[in-house]
């Protein structure tokens, strides 16, 4: 049987993201619409990246051309990192080790994901932490990306 690691590598794409309340209640942070990417390369690097769709172009065409107002908008439905990562078999986790992100907070944390396959879907679920407020656990299903 394959292990956690090997059944990572490649191309994902994303399903749904959730976050998941103490209560049981379920919120979509970037809406039910959300898309994105998350890789894993046999190098040992992963990049996750998750938008919200129809987000404004910049009105210059490029970002350094791009208005306060634009860059703010535009990094508001937008979240990605990447960096190394590792696997704990044991505890069916993958470790991303932040290296470069879009939320500086992020860059130097590692961030822990339970991992679940199941079938061509893989859900990442991370440790309850502070969001919003309360007490939530992020849930990302992604779908194995292909031809």
């Amino acid at each position: 049987m394959a292990t956690i690691r090997e059944r990572l590598i490649g191309s994902w794409r994303l399903i749904s993201y959730e976050i998941e309340a103490a209560d049981g209640s379920v919120s979509h942070p970037m809406g039910r619409e959300a898309t994105g990417m998350i890789m894993y390369a046999p190098d040992g690097y992963m990049s996750a990246n998750v938008m919200i769709p129809g987000r404004p172009a910049f009105s210059g065409g490029v970002a350094s051309s791009a208005t306060p107002e634009e860059l703010a908008a535009a990094a508001a439905g937008y979240f990605g990192y990447a960096g190394r990562f590792d696997v704990d078999e044991a505890a069916s986790s993958v470790l991303h080790y932040i290296e470069v992100a879009l939320a500086p907070n992020l860059l130097g944390t590692v961030q822990r994901r339970h991992v679940l396959f199941e079938g061509n879907r893989l859900r990442l679920r991370g440790d309850a932490a502070p969001a919003g407020g309360r007490i939530a656990v992020p849930i990302i299903t992604w779908e194995r990306a292909g031809r």
